[in-house]
């Protein structure tokens, strides 16, 4: 089984990532590690070099890394920058991914209405299942053209 965990640093992607290596550890799963840098996070240096950089992202990937090989868990680092849900998307469309796991803020239908949500754009339209993990649940949602 091959797992794409988009991961970001934030408390609600560590769900993830736990619910990634417990994925992983049963099923002997190889798991990629994709974190998006926004353009928004973009940091630039004063001669216009180093667009897309966020100084956070390879940190990220690397604690995240740290936890699965601490579990015996194989794991692979990739970093894309852009738009996070479109990104996210296009990773695991062209990567073959059985699953996608995500974190969740938990923000409530209000929330995700008026401020949008990654893992609800992800559900909408995903190449696979997706797991979204969440601090007190976890939803599996399996898009109807997803059968392999």
């Amino acid at each position: 089984m091959k797992i794409l965990l988009a991961y970001d640093g934030f408390q609600h992607s560590k769900h993830a990532l736990e619910e990634s290596a417990e994925l992983a550890a049963k099923g002997r799963a190889a798991v990629t590690i994709l974190s998006v840098v926004p353009e928004t996070d973009a940091r630039g240096s004063k001669s216009g070099g180093h667009r897309w950089l966020a100084p956070h992202a390879h940190q990220d990937v690397a604690v995240a890394h740290g936890y699965l090989r601490e579990r015996g868990i194989e794991a692979e680092m990739k970093i894309a920058y852009g738009d996070p849900t479109e990104e996210v998307w296009k990773a695991a469309s062209e990567g073959g991914y059985d699953l996608l796991v995500v974190g969740s803020r938990g923000r409530g239908a209000l929330g995700e209405l008026v401020l949008g949500s990654v893992s609800q754009g992800l559900v909408d339209d995903a190449p696979c299942p997706v797991l979204i993990a969440g601090k007190d649940a976890t939803v599996r949602h399996a898009p109807a053209d997803s059968v392999r």
